[in-house]
């Protein structure tokens, strides 16, 4: 069950089951975790995506924020932290997520039309593929991107990734923007200056701007 929304985000004050929300395309809370390694040298921070799993009936195979899940009825912003856990497989402790704001989405899903208001959070975690245990029903792998080459894909270019796949490969990969799921504000690149923003002392919620 999840909790009922006007588009401002307050609550309408009522419940429904989310594939219910989905086909009645009604406003409902999400959990959205970006983790971002903070490097040093040459390479830089890195930013990490998920590739969503074969099997998702949305999206699936497309690459998405590190991890994120629906918030159920009655639940803060920081509950879903779970999800972290769930599809990575680490257990950061709540006062280490940066809060960036929120976001909200409109999308035509095969069962209906998404319409959700995302709670976005930083990470900022050194990670190596010995770290992470990824839920395969969910995530088929992790792919680590440079935080600087973000700006590259929004000028249609083809950068360079080291991707963790479930079962424990390590390899380099192209990505390209369209790999993505789909987004109309720039999502990731505006999470890449949000955390470029906090590596360097800054307020991110300062520079993190999405409808």
């Amino acid at each position: 069950m999840v909790d009922v929304l006007h588009p401002s985000g307050e609550s309408a004050g009522w419940t429904v089951r989310k594939s219910e929300a989905h086909r009645r395309g009604l406003y409902h809370r999400c959990f959205h975790c970006w983790i971002v390694s903070p490097g040093a040298g040459a390479a830089g921070p890195h930013l990490f995506v998920q590739r969503r799993a074969a099997q998702k009936e949305n999206w699936p195979g497309r690459l998405d924020t590190t991890a994120a899940g629906h918030l159920s009825a009655g639940e803060s912003g920081l509950d879903g932290l779970r999800e972290v856990e769930e599809e990575l497989g680490i257990s950061p402790e709540p006062d280490r997520l940066v809060p960036l704001g929120s976001r909200r989405v409109e999308q035509d899903i095969p069962l209906g039309t998404d319409r959700e208001l995302h709670e976005v959070f930083l990470l900022i975690e050194s990670l190596e593929p010995g770290d992470v245990r990824l839920q395969k029903e969910e995530v088929e792998a992790l792919l680590k991107l440079r935080l600087a080459d973000v700006e590259l894909l929004y000028s249609g270019g083809e950068i360079m990734a080291e991707e963790w796949a479930a079962g424990g490969a390590v390899r380099r990969t192209p990505v390209t923007l369209e790999e993505f799921v789909p987004n109309d504000d720039r999502y990731p690149l505006m999470v890449a200056r949000a955390a470029a923003a906090r590596l360097a002392g800054e307020d991110p919620g300062e520079v993190f701007r999405v409808s």
